[in-house]
């Protein structure tokens, strides 16, 4: 999605209003339209938000995931089987906090 900050421009580039930019064809002189641009524009700027919310949220939870899956590791251990599964175990755990946090750190970075 294009920032919403630069829809006003365009609209008025185009000739158009933002009504007709969002419906995708021009105004009729006998429709109704039951929201203003101002409206609109509230409406871009909170999905862009959420958006933004969601890609951190998911960022969170993949280093939530990684220390449960760390801390399940070090349950296991004993025999070489399970000794095994705890290394496995650990191995995943740190690719998942390390892609949490390339997800936040991604995300800080656009912003």
């Amino acid at each position: 999605m294009p920032d919403y900050d630069i829809i006003n421009n365009l609209c008025n580039e185009l000739k158009i209003t933002l009504s007709e930019l969002m419906d995708g064809e021009e105004t009729e002189n006998n429709s109704v339209r039951v929201y203003d641009d101002q409206q609109i524009l509230d409406l871009l700027r909170r999905t862009q938000e959420l958006e933004k919310q969601k890609i951190t949220m998911t960022g969170v939870i993949l280093i939530i995931m990684g220390v449960a899956l760390q801390a399940l590791s070090h349950t296991l251990g004993g025999s070489d089987v399970k000794d095994f599964f705890s290394g496995i175990l650990l191995g995943l755990s740190i690719a998942e906090m390390l892609a949490g946090i390339y997800v936040i750190g991604k995300e800080v970075i656009r912003k």
